[in-house]
């Protein structure tokens, strides 16, 4: 018998085929992978106010930045990318689960059915 090849979230020819069920129990790899996020979602979690839309977005981002919350700005794309933790995973993950489901941003939302490298696929890491 062969073993499983194991997911490398790195190579999405490694990832596993989506299922409703996939996050019951996963070790949510996802939430350890570049996580770029819009303006509203920076809104959302009230690192930013609509208020601040009317400053300088060169202060605003490096306002973000020296608070941590992101690492940079892409103009080209308008999305911010997101301060993961010294051990390389998303702030608000807790114990495996999302500490802020509700209010979650848009890519989160969205993975792996419509955003995300492979739609449809995601690199799931089996809790043991």
């Amino acid at each position: 018998a062969t073993a499983t090849p194991k997911a490398d979230k790195e190579n999405p020819d490694t990832w596993t085929k989506y299922t409703s069920g996939s996050c019951n129990t996963c070790r949510a790899t996802c939430c350890s992978m570049p996580i770029e996020i819009r303006w509203e979602d920076l809104v959302k979690l009230n690192f930013v106010t609509d208020d601040d839309l009317g400053k300088p977005l060169k202060s605003v981002v490096s306002r973000l930045k020296k608070e941590n919350v992101i690492t940079a700005y892409r103009s080209e794309s308008g999305l911010f990318a997101f301060k993961q933790t010294s051990a390389g995973k998303c702030r608000y993950l807790k114990g495996n689960r999302c500490g802020i489901y509700k209010t979650r941003p848009l890519v989160c939302r969205e993975f792996p059915i419509r955003m995300g490298w492979r739609h449809g696929y995601c690199p799931k890491t089996p809790i043991k």
